[in-house]
């Protein structure tokens, strides 16, 4: 591997006694990873399932899992894995994830009920990480300002079962001005120049070259100078890159204290067996630390690097960041109601004149903690709707005789036909580009409810009246996941119980106990509902 010599000169200067271990990495095989979904199953659950008939997706029967240190779930695969090849993958019990970049998201500290945004999300690797620490309550926006790269986070976060997630493509201060202070953690893992990708993708370098590490620090500024602004008083902020650069690490999070003294670095301490080495706040002795006090200066020690020649990991950098308290008031966090469910959403409200909308209370102001900002539910709810034609039936008839275990919570959102279940933690959207403004449930056509992907991936395999259950080794399995119709014994189209059921109609067909997606069973054969973007090639 061709290393240009500008990084090479400055790696060695940093590192000095350190530099020749550091580059003798770059003749090593890269470290590769993958982490269990925690909204669907533990890694001890999946191992036990799994492991001894060798239905697993990665290592092979009686191999014991190498665990990543730093990630719950996450483990070490070998060359020989393919995860990315079998149906578990498809079924969203896993996600391929490179080992360091799975520390951010884990250091952020993020607990059941909070309400959490991933400011540069996509591919959405780290927001599925934050779900599955929500645990189905809270709330999570997952935001990157790259519209193509949506695509690929919006069918990520459906793929988890993320059923309290929006995914929005916006520039940070447009998510600054519309939500203002209201999260209590905010991830902003930055665009960066790059360097921990260099032996993973030989393209990096190529890149690395083309944009400099100045043009990525004058980009992070100003991403983390609105990050900020969307913390609430006593949240967090969780900075990190995969560069090695302290130009865009330590001098990016100078930067952010300087201008905004009411936050403050909170020192992270790993166990020593994980490898982590402190920041580095002495490499900026040379770099304009924009009048940032010593004693200020000196908070950088409490940041992190993964290095690759100290702990099994590519290279990334992360700086936990706390908002004090407002004076005279008491660090509060937003606590979500555990999830009970019932069936009376809300009714669909007529949509407001233009002009109103234009003067809607509360657009750009932070909401007071713990209420809705003014406006919820009333701006981009689609046509007003008749008693006659109310959406809401076609979905309450559909959820009864097809899914009467499910018990969702949240708030209908109409957008045409299509029908979404918004977090009741999420304030008015007003004009941002939300992508998907909640899990997509299916859609209102003039004469019935037709379920989506997204909500099948979102359930349990007893919520469904009607499932076909199958094994991954089974041929029908494959046959599904590719896209072909199915013939199945009328005994093994099963209701809530597992015991064979009567009846027709939408089926949740499931493998390994998981949904796979939806077919239409009408006693004979079982006509495959799955996407085509979402078969197995």
């Amino acid at each position: 591997m061709r290393l240009p010599d500008k990084f090479k000169n400055t790696m060695r200067s940093l590192l000095e006694g350190e530099a020749d271990a550091f580059f003798a990495t770059y003749a090593q095989p890269r470290t590769a990873g993958l982490r269990i979904n925690g909204l669907k199953l533990g890694l001890t659950e999946y191992e036990e399932r799994f492991r001894d008939d060798g239905r697993a997706g990665f290592g092979s029967a009686g191999r014991t899992a190498d665990p990543i240190p730093w990630a719950a779930g996450g483990v070490y695969i070998g060359e020989e894995d393919r995860p990315g090849k079998h149906l578990h993958y498809y079924l969203g019990l896993y996600y391929i994830q490179e080992p360091s970049a799975m520390l951010p998201a884990e250091l952020l500290d993020v607990r059941p009920g909070h309400r959490v945004l991933d400011l540069c999300a996509a591919p959405g690797g780290k927001s599925t990480q934050l779900a599955a620490k929500l645990a189905g309550r809270g709330l999570l926006v997952t935001n990157d300002n790259a519209a193509e790269r949506t695509k690929a986070l919006a069918k990520n976060t459906e793929r988890a079962g993320m059923a309290n997630a929006i995914v929005t493509n916006e520039e940070p201060a447009a998510l600054a001005a519309a939500f203002g202070d209201f999260f209590d953690r905010v991830l902003v893992d930055a665009p960066c120049s790059g360097e921990g990708m260099f032996r993973k993708d030989e393209d990096m370098i190529r890149e690395w070259e083309r944009h400099s590490v100045e043009r990525c620090a004058a980009m992070q500024e100003a991403i983390l100078r609105e990050a900020a602004k969307l913390v609430a008083p006593g949240g967090k902020l969780l900075y990190s890159t995969c560069t090695f650069s302290p130009k865009e690490n330590e001098l990016s999070v100078a930067r952010l204290l300087s201008e905004r003294p009411d936050f403050d670095v909170v020192p992270l301490e790993a166990p020593p067996e994980w490898g982590l080495a402190p920041g580095r706040p002495d490499w900026l002795a040379a770099e304009d630390t924009f009048g940032l006090p010593e004693e200020r200066l000196a908070q950088l020690a409490g940041t992190v690097r993964v290095w690759p020649h100290r702990a099994r990991g590519e290279g990334h950098y992360a700086a936990l960041l706390v908002r004090r308290p407002e004076p005279g008031a008491e660090a509060g966090e937003s606590v979500a109601p555990a999830n009970d469910g019932d069936w009376q959403f809300p009714p669909l409200p007529a949509p407001p004149a233009i002009a109103a909308a234009a003067k809607r209370p509360g657009r750009g102001e932070a909401s007071p903690r713990g209420k809705k900002p003014a406006g919820k539910g009333t701006a981009g709810k689609g046509p007003a709707t008749s008693a006659e034609d109310d959406p809401r039936d076609k979905l309450l008839a559909f959820a009864k005789t097809t899914l009467p275990g499910w018990r969702p919570r949240g708030t209908l959102y109409r957008r045409g036909e299509q029908l979404y279940l918004q977090p009741e933690e999420l304030p008015d959207l007003g004009r941002l580009n939300a992508v998907r403004p909640g899990l997509l449930l299916g859609s209102a056509t003039k004469h019935r409810f037709e379920p989506s992907q997204a909500l099948a991936m979102g359930l349990r395999m007893e919520d469904a009246a009607l499932s076909l259950r199958l094994r991954s080794g089974d041929g029908d399995a494959l046959r599904y996941m590719k896209g072909e119709t199915l013939q199945p014994e009328p005994a093994a189209i099963v209701g809530t119980d597992g015991e064979p059921a009567p009846g027709r109609g939408w089926t949740l067909v499931c493998i390994d106990g998981f949904p796979a997606g939806w077919g239409r069973w009408d006693g004979t054969i079982l006509k495959n509902e799955l996407l085509p973007g979402w078969r197995w090639i």
